[in-house]
This record gives C-alpha cells, sequence and structure tokens, in this order.
C-alpha cells in the first residue's frame, strides 16, 4: 500500500481501536470477541510502525464514569503489551538482556478488570478501577462485598497499595447467564464483562450477590518495607491472609517457554477466564532500570492464546421453552471438542441474533466457548455443495402447547414468550429447576426423569407424592449415566438394579424435605431472583408465611431487593396455583422455615483448609461434597498447588490426582472422607 492508503488504514483502525475500547472498558458492554479486538489493536500497532515519525500512543482502559468519585492513581496502573507468538516473546526475552536478569516470574493471566486496593493501619480504606491508569474510580463499597478480600490485614502496616484482578468465577458465571436468559434480560458476554459490569455498578447488595473473588499481582507501594523481587512481595502478601495469583520463577527462555505452554493446557481448569500467560522480570532493581514506555512496562509482556475456534455445521434450529415461558432458539450442530469438552448446541439468544450471524440449517458455523464455558456462535456461512435459502423465522405460536405467544420487551432486550401456565414444557423446566443442585438438590432428577414421569408430576408439589409402588410402573425408569447396553455388559440384575436407582431417588427426595427456606425459594422459580436474592429474602422472612404476607413497600426496605423484584415477589405471593403448591409441599413435609443461622452457627472445623476434588463417588454427588466442605468453613480450588490442604480423590481421577503428587498434597480417598464428616472430631486434634 502507499503511505496515503497506510495513513487512511491507520485513521480507519484508531477509529475502531478507540470505539471498541470505550464498549470494553467504559460501558462493559463489548460488541465483538477479545481476539477481534486484539487483532486490531496489533494491526494499528503494525502500521505504526512502518511510520515512527508520526504521533501516536495507545490509550490504555478507559475514562472514569461520572457515577463515581474519581481516583487519581499516585502509581500508575500500567496495561501490558501483547505477544501472540513464541518468537515475540523470545524477542521481549533476549531484548532485555538475559545474562544480567537471571530470574523472571510466569503467571496466568486473569481475564477479569484491574483494581487497586489500599489498606491503611491495616484497614481496608480505599479500592480503585485502573480507568484510564492515572484516573481511576472509587468502588470501595461495592470491592468490599468481593468475597476473599478482608476487611482488615496486620495493623502494623501503615501503608499498603496493592492491585490485583477482580473476577467472576466461572461456575458463578454459568449460573449467572443460565439465570439471567431464563429471566429475559441482556446476557454478560463473558466472566470478565460480568465482573466489570457487577463491580463498576451502584448497588453494592447487587454486586454482593455476583460472588466476585479477586487475585493480587503487584505491590504497588509499600511503608516501612522493600521487597528484592517480585515473588517476595508476593509471597509477603500471602503471609497477610491476602489472596495471590499462583506463580512459576524461571530462569532461562526454555522454562519460559515450557511454563507457557503448561498454563495453556491447564487453562480450562482455574476458576477464573485466562487468555494468556504475562511473564515479569522478577528482580524489581532490574524493572527499575528499564522503566517503561507511555503506555506499557518495559519489565513484562503478556503472551495471548490463540481462541480455539472450530468449524461444524448446524442440522438444526430448535426452540427451548424455558420456566418462565421465554422462547429460546438452539442451533444444533455437528458435535465437536472444543476446551476439552464435546459441544453439540449453541443458544441463539432470539430472532434479532440469528439474522445478525445469518444462521441457517444447513449453513457452517463457527463456534466457541465464551469464557471458556458457554458455547457460542461467532460466525456461519453457505455451504457452496447445498442450497441454504432457508432464513429461520420464530413462531407465533408455542411449539409445546400451541398457545399465541407474545412479545416483551424487557431493558430493550426483545423476547418471545408463552404465558400458559398449563404449558407442558414449561412445566418442565420449571421442576429440572426446582430439582437442580443450587435449588433444591434432588438427585438424578434431570430432564429424563421428568420425560418418564411425565404423567405423575404435573408440578414440583408432585414429586413429593412418589413412592416406591409409582416408579415400579415404569420399567423404562434409569440412572441417567446407565444405559440397557451397561447393565447387561455388567451382568446386573435388572429389577434389583431399577429397585436400587428408585430407592435412591426416593431417598433423595426426602433428603431435600430438610432443605433451608432459601432452596425452596430459588426452587420455585420467582422472577428476577437468583440464589443469591433468595438467601436474602430467606434471612430477612425466616419463613414462608411471612414471606407471603409481605408488601412490596416492606421488600423494598431490603437491600438488593429493587422494585422490579418486589413486584415480581408480590406476584409471585398473590397467585392462587403458587399459594396451593406451596401449602402442599408444606403438608408433604417440606420444610418451609430458614435454617441458615444453625448452619452459620456450626464450628468451623475446615476453616483456613483448601480442598480439590476430582473423580467419582459413590455416596456423595459432588455438589454435596462442595456443600458439607463449605458449611465446615472451608474453600474449594478447581486447581491443585502447593497450597492446596486436601485432594479429595475418587473413582477414574483426572489430572489433579498428578498435580496432588507433584505438590506433596495429601491425597484422601472417598471412604476417609465420609469417616471426617462422621468423626468430625478429627480436626480437633
Amino acid at each position: 500500500m502507499s503511505k496515503n492508503e497506510d495513513l487512511k488504514k491507520i485513521k480507519e483502525l484508531e477509529f475502531l481501536v478507540n470505539y471498541h475500547r470505550k464498549k470494553y472498558h467504559e460501558e462493559d458492554n463489548p460488541e465483538i470477541e477479545d481476539w477481534e479486538y486484539d487483532k486490531l489493536k496489533r494491526d494499528l500497532e503494525n502500521l505504526y510502525k512502518l511510520y515512527p515519525d508520526l504521533k501516536h500512543e495507545f490509550k490504555i482502559g478507559g475514562r472514569a464514569s461520572e457515577k463515581f468519585s474519581k481516583v487519581r492513581h499516585e502509581i500508575k496502573m500500567e496495561s501490558l503489551h501483547d505477544s501472540f507468538s513464541m518468537e515475540e516473546i523470545e524477542n521481549f526475552y533476549n531484548k532485555i538482556d538475559p545474562e544480567k536478569t537471571e530470574e523472571f516470574v510466569i503467571e496466568p493471566k486473569i481475564d477479569g478488570i484491574s483494581l487497586s486496593v489500599e489498606y491503611t493501619n491495616g484497614i481496608l480504606m480505599r479500592a480503585s478501577t485502573r480507568g484510564d491508569g492515572i484516573i481511576g474510580e472509587d468502588i470501595t463499597e461495592n470491592a468490599l462485598t468481593i468475597k476473599n478480600l478482608p476487611h482488615k490485614i496486620n495493623p502494623n502496616i501503615k501503608y499498603l497499595e496493592i492491585r490485583g484482578e477482580c473476577f467472576m468465577p466461572k461456575p458463578d458465571f454459568k449460573e449467572l447467564t443460565k439465570f439471567q436468559e431464563a429471566n429475559g434480560q441482556k446476557i454478560f458476554k463473558n466472566p470478565r464483562n460480568a465482573a466489570a459490569g457487577s463491580i463498576r455498578q451502584k448497588d453494592a447488595e447487587k454486586c454482593k450477590t455476583r460472588n466476585l473473588q479477586i487475585l493480587f499481582f503487584n505491590v504497588q507501594k509499600i511503608s516501612d518495607k522493600n521487597f528484592d523481587t517480585h515473588s517476595e512481595s508476593l509471597e509477603f502478601l500471602k503471609s497477610l491472609g491476602l489472596s495471590v495469583v499462583n506463580f512459576k520463577i524461571c530462569k532461562n527462555f526454555q522454562e519460559i517457554k515450557s511454563e507457557i505452554e503448561n498454563i495453556s493446557k491447564i487453562r480450562h481448569d482455574f476458576k477464573f477466564q485466562t487468555d494468556g500467560a504475562v511473564l515479569k522480570i522478577n528482580l524489581l532493581k532490574k524493572r527499575q532500570e528499564l522503566g517503561s514506555t507511555s503506555s506499557f512496562p518495559k519489565w513484562a509482556e503478556a503472551f495471548k492464546y490463540p481462541p480455539e475456534i472450530k468449524k461444524t455445521r448446524c442440522t438444526d434450529i430448535k426452540l427451548s421453552v424455558g420456566r418462565t415461558g421465554i422462547i429460546t432458539p438452539v442451533c444444533i450442530f455437528e458435535p465437536v471438542n472444543l476446551s476439552g469438552s464435546m459441544v453439540s448446541k449453541a443458544s441463539l439468544h432470539n430472532e434479532d441474533f440469528i439474522k445478525s450471524k445469518d444462521v441457517r440449517i444447513g449453513n457452517f458455523v463457527y463456534v466457541i466457548k465464551s469464557g471458556d464455558i458457554i458455547p457460542e456462535i461467532i460466525k456461519s456461512e453457505s455451504d457452496s455443495d447445498i442450497q441454504t435459502n432457508f432464513e429461520f423465522k420464530m413462531p407465533d405460536f408455542c411449539p409445546s402447547c400451541g398457545k399465541k405467544l407474545t412479545f416483551e420487551n424487557n431493558n430493550n432486550n426483545k423476547i418471545l414468550k408463552c404465558k400458559n401456565e398449563n404449558c407442558p414444557e414449561k412445566i418442565k423446566s420449571q421442576i429440572v429447576h426446582f430439582t437442580a443442585r443450587d435449588a433444591m438438590n434432588i438427585e438424578n432428577f434431570g430432564e429424563e426423569t421428568v420425560n418418564i414421569l411425565k404423567h405423575e408430576i404435573k408440578n414440583y408439589s408432585d414429586i413429593y407424592k412418589l413412592n416406591e409402588n409409582i416408579l415400579k410402573k415404569y420399567k423404562q425408569f434409569r440412572s441417567a449415566n446407565t444405559s440397557n447396553n451397561q447393565i447387561l455388559m455388567f451382568g446386573f440384575n435388572e429389577q434389583i438394579y431399577l429397585n436400587k436407582i428408585g430407592k435412591n431417588l426416593l431417598n433423595s427426595i426426602k433428603k431435600s424435605k430438610n432443605n433451608s427456606l432459601e432452596r425452596l425459594i430459588y426452587g420455585i422459580g420467582i422472577l428476577f431472583v437468583g440464589k443469591e436474592t433468595a438467601k436474602i429474602i430467606a434471612k430477612y422472612f425466616k419463613n414462608i408465611e411471612n414471606l407471603q404476607k409481605c408488601t412490596i413497600e416492606e421488600l423494598l426496605q431490603i437491600d438488593g431487593i429493587g422494585e422490579i423484584t418486589a413486584k415480581s415477589i408480590f406476584d409471585f405471593f398473590h397467585n392462587k396455583k403458587n399459594i396451593e403448591n406451596l401449602n402442599l409441599i408444606k403438608k408433604l413435609g417440606v420444610n418451609t422455615n430458614y435454617l441458615g443461622n444453625n448452619i452459620e452457627n456450626k464450628n468451623q472445623k475446615f476453616s483456613g483448609l483448601n480442598f480439590a476434588i476430582t473423580g467419582k463417588f459413590d455416596n456423595y454427588s459432588r455438589g454435596e461434597i462442595i456443600e458439607k466442605i463449605e458449611n465446615l468453613g472451608g474453600k474449594i480450588s478447581n486447581s491443585v498447588s502447593k497450597n492446596t490442604s486436601f485432594v479429595i480423590c475418587g473413582s477414574e481421577p483426572g489430572k489433579k490426582l498428578e498435580d496432588a503428587k507433584k505438590f506433596n498434597v495429601k491425597i484422601i480417598n472417598q471412604e476417609k472422607f465420609e469417616s471426617w464428616i462422621k468423626e468430625i472430631e478429627f480436626f480437633q486434634n
């Protein structure tokens, strides 16, 4: 291209980069994938290199919002320069005189929102966003709701400013997006978007329900103490009880390359989303010598992993009827292995999304995992060998019950809805939600079981009418994980096996009767009430009777309950059918009282211990194990490190078992774990 063409292209790219930077950093509403944004920046950077005399500067972050008080950072919160190949990392390594540098630190690059946290005399006094690196936003009130952020540390530390990455754990992100889709709300694009959107909004109680966490990766400033190395400063933060990003010290390029590749292999197991690895010089004196450019430190470099995109064929577009009646189109495609698991479908959200991507049956579709979790169609292309002129249209009538559908506008999000309370698919989705792990936690009561028992269960109260005689009528009744072939293969007596499955199901139903009120509130599926809001309501009202009598005005007095949610709760408890079902399950022995105080007052025997779980278990589901550990004060980690206290190991364990041996972490089999639960005094020794 000529210089004039290059300059024109620079102007175009500058506009696009600034537009998408604003969408990403200031509005928390990205329109393109992160890797597409990275490519725009890289293309612009390459053009800048051709014209070094041209005045240019990469802006970092975004302008501070007027919603918050502004904070001027004494130490600039810099961004990192990105590399996209190992050759670029090697160039960075060679450029900084590795023979004199000696040590480097490698850390996973957490994809969240960068925060500065300040302690004075051991008390958390202020937290702020990066903003543009110099001016950020004061989000202290929201930061105080971050689960693993201590409000107090060692009071002998007169002043400490540290930098960390605030993130939404991937399981919480998955749960949040399910809730948003079920309630017709706009869905966060990825965990980074969810974390930023949560921490940068005015309602601290709402922020609290988002289960945000933080990992620290740098000491910005500290009084009365000096460190020689970055790793030494991170170990010091750990000693204060602060959560710190995992890191590894490397001494040469081969070790650096090996660790970057290792993080790539295990990153899908992290509880946070990560899109790369960060390489830093360990010696702090060397960092000071190198300094920074106007935008980036010269002593650090980020390596960005390429996105995993799979091309497959759309074989069908099906319609899903959710528990609130929302109709969602779903793309069914030929199965592909993506980020470590097989996927064969992805939500198409609504008709506008389908049109924007031009998804048609028979087309090729390109699929990624948004946030390493949720399959998403990013584009579609026609197959020249197949005629795919058929454009998908949303129906006028419900695909399940045949009733006329209605359009609703929910915060500028256009949704199609079935309002028939007796819609079979709607009822099925409500029952699946009611029995889910985070709700009433009834084992093996998923969609398959509901399909088998559809003539017995018309609503969630019918679950508690099931008995052995009813289950015996259904010969096709199977565990979700066991097929006819497996029964024959292992030589099981079919009737004995069916009786065992039936008894396990009935035992799980019986056990669910003793759940605390918040599980019931979440399970009955009140519009706009997620599991954290359910806890707030249960703790406030103590029993279902008080909740039934509440007014909208009383609900609005509760922190975290807004007008829309309050009206939804009020309307739910003034629906005759809902009250009949609740009265019935109470008669059938389901607890309707809040038991949280009893749980909270238990001795926290696992306090200070970190657990990881791997494999399959006979007597407990993974969810039950997690719940038992957390109720006893323990913490769950999705990966194993030297900070892990125990790895609980079932049959068919995964990589965590190898990591436990690597880090000399004690391995506990399921029999030992069960004995711990039965004889909890083990931890008093």
